[in-house]
């Protein structure tokens, strides 16, 4: 080789490797921490109050403060096949498939503080709190009894006996599926995602049980995630793939439509969003992206997007907005990797 050439060599090496320092100072700058959560890997991840809540795949609940994430979680086992943490420092769980009680208890799970009763034949198939935690929706299948072919959904709090059903489907009627809800935290709407013919959206008024609007796509399969914004005006409903609709809750009148870009990956899997958040302040909207592994942020305001940022080389099981609005935490289907992101800045 000739001296020529050789420095030509040289002088690529070493502009590929400042190119790949500075790649990896960013990824570094924008990861703030990484958290050592279930082993099995994460089914879902969220904040209510200022904890840091992650939900395992064998429904374990870890717990962090966010204020000092570096303190060692509260971690609680009990045998539950659907779990979720409510709002002052409670969890609630189903303790088995087709138990008619659902049971309250503290973050240790070391004295039951309260329970509710399922109507016979109701089996428990989720639960979902609202954003602050202090209602929450359990999702459920009528299997046998008067009622049997009815699903159901119910709110409750951590004083109730019992869920109070305000939405209801006979499923031998309506060919249907609902794969994602949402309740404000004044518990005013109840929101529903799913597929009815092609993607379908519902609002229902909690007190008058009734449905205040309702909207098929035909232009996409489904609707996979809902979220209402912490004022409960604003509804985020994710299609399967790339779209995330913005709604007036109230009224149903798409206000924006914000989009992912295409891409194709190297296993040619499909494109796909499997979660959504929106940040406590309702400034920034967030999701997920896969199977490559991204987050992307919305400006909701402009509906522009801010960043995007390659957060796993693996599924992206849950992601969830500090009180504050400015970290991100993320969590991982198959590893046991919770981390701590910057959440990008809005420019004024």
């Amino acid at each position: 080789m000739s001296k020529k050439n050789r420095n030509i060599v040289i002088a690529v090496i070493i502009l590929a490797g400042l190119l790949f320092i500075m790649i990896l100072s960013n990824f570094r700058g924008d990861l703030v921490r990484q958290l050592n959560g279930p082993t099995e890997g994460t089914d879902n991840v969220l904040t209510i109050g200022d904890k840091l809540f992650v939900v395992s795949k064998n429904n374990n609940i870890f717990t962090w403060q966010w204020n000092d994430l570096s303190v060692w979680p509260t971690v609680v086992k009990p045998q539950a096949a659907t779990i979720m943490p409510m709002a002052n420092d409670k969890i609630v769980y189903n303790p088995s498939i087709g138990a008619d009680e659902l049971i309250i208890t503290n973050l240790k799970a070391g004295k039951k503080l309260g329970g509710l009763s399922l109507p016979y034949g109701a089996e428990c198939k989720a639960i979902k709190a609202s954003g602050n935690g202090k209602l929450s929706i359990v999702s459920v299948n009528f299997n046998q009894g008067t009622q049997k072919g009815l699903f159901k959904l119910g709110i409750f709090d951590e004083n109730s006996k019992e869920p109070s059903f305000v939405f209801q489907k006979d499923t031998n009627a309506e060919n249907f599926a609902l794969y994602d809800f949402a309740i404000t935290n004044n518990g005013k709407l109840l929101a529903g995602a799913g597929e009815k013919g092609k993607a379908w959206v519902f609002v229902s008024d909690a007190n008058s049980q009734s449905i205040v609007w309702e909207k098929t796509f035909y232009e996409y399969s489904k609707f996979t995630c809902a979220e209402f914004s912490s004022d409960g005006k604003l509804l985020f409903i994710a299609e399967k793939i790339r779209h995330i609709l913005m709604f007036d809750a109230a009224s149903g009148q798409l206000l924006k439509t914000f989009a992912v870009d295409e891409y194709q990956s190297a296993t040619y899997q499909k494109q796909n969003i499997s979660c959504i958040a929106v940040s406590p302040d309702e400034k920034i909207l967030a999701t997920d992206t896969e199977p490559v592994g991204n987050i992307w942020f919305w400006d909701i305001q402009t509906g522009k997007k801010i960043a995007s940022l390659n957060v796993s080389a693996l599924t992206i099981s849950g992601i969830a907005f500090s009180p504050d609005s400015k970290f991100l935490a993320t969590g991982c289907l198959v590893r046991p990797e919770i981390k701590i992101w910057k959440v990008p800045q809005l420019k004024k």
